[in-house]
């Protein structure tokens, strides 16, 4: 072959595997509304996927639960979840989810509700409390009510979506609700309504991750990593543009920029520099455990405990 012809086919190679790469599709972020979770639509907002020709649609839902149902039938391939998701879909057949990237823990954000006249959490017992079935809330009333030597078998419970759950809560028709922002800013703007529990009584216990699947981190583990980079890069644009921030991140939501702050400061941001905590040292492998034990010791997963296999440092520098 002369050389002429071996320079063109190795040009022509090089531009079919340069518009093969350049040609994968979009990828499909679901994420519901959750102050953490907001980084992904702010690096939108400001250009960071595209920055790093990154194709990314995110897709919004109401609740975690029809994300989580999202994901389990393929309609999403990247999930803003916790790890009660991730065992969830784990739970189907065929369905291998990976964590790649700790979003943040919840330091407060997640509460239990009630009407004023109901003093404390031991008040409760008999009482209606509504929470979304399959979805976190399971994990944080249970903490809530072992923190009085209560369960689920003591109080009658309300499966709602979080919008009605908080619909329920103010109507009456429930005793008390598990919830978060924004949900839980519109309740405790009652005056009927205080709050007898949070996370920040069991800091770090409950973490939100955003995770995939186990093809996705085969096939575009690169792609995985510039997600975490604009990621980042969302939180220390945050970090030298506060007010811009957090404006473009509390509309989304529907807060107000005070709200939006308020729902922030029950949660910590994790950043690139603390990932390794979790996915290298072993903290995600403990919480895994730990939730594990907690979900398994009321029926809701079945499988074994997710080890290493659930988890992937691809996205750390």
């Amino acid at each position: 072959m002369r050389p002429i012809q071996l320079c063109s086919l190795i040009i022509l190679s090089l531009i079919l595997a340069s518009c093969s790469k350049s040609s994968q599709p979009a990828l499909r972020i679901g994420i519901n509304a959750w102050p953490g979770y907001e980084y992904l639509t702010l690096a939108e907002q400001m250009g960071y996927y595209q920055d790093q020709g990154l194709k990314v649609k995110l897709i919004p839902f109401q609740t975690l639960a029809d994300g989580r149902r999202a994901f389990e039938k393929g309609h999403i391939d990247i999930m803003a979840g916790t790890l009660m998701e991730l065992y969830s879909v784990r739970e189907i057949a065929g369905i291998n989810p990976v964590a790649f990237l700790v979003a943040d823990f919840s330091n407060g954000g997640d509460m239990l509700l009630a009407h004023k006249d109901i003093a404390n959490v031991a008040a409760l017992k008999g009482k209606r409390i509504g929470l979304e079935a399959g979805s976190v809330d399971v994990l944080t009333a249970a903490s809530a009510l072992a923190s009085a030597q209560l369960s689920f078998d003591d109080v009658i419970l309300v499966s709602l979506p979080q919008p009605n759950n908080i619909k329920a809560l103010l109507a009456g028709e429930i005793d008390a609700a598990q919830t978060y922002p924004p949900f839980a800013t519109k309740a405790l703007a009652n005056p009927n309504i205080i709050r007898l529990f949070d996370t920040s009584q069991t800091p770090g216990d409950i973490i939100d991750i955003i995770f995939t699947r186990r093809s996705i981190v085969t096939e575009r583990a690169e792609d995985l990593a510039k997600v975490a980079r604009a990621f980042e890069r969302a939180i220390q644009y945050q970090s030298t543009n506060h007010e811009d921030a957090i404006a473009r991140m509390a509309k989304r939501e529907g807060l107000t920029p005070a709200e939006f702050i308020d729902a922030l400061s029950g949660l910590k941001i994790i950043s690139q520099q603390e990932q390794a905590t979790y996915l290298r040292e072993g903290k995600l492998l403990e919480l895994l455990g730990s939730t594990h034990k907690a979900l398994a010791s009321i029926g809701v997963i079945k499988k074994s405990v997710c080890g290493i296999e659930c988890f992937t440092d691809v996205a750390i520098k």
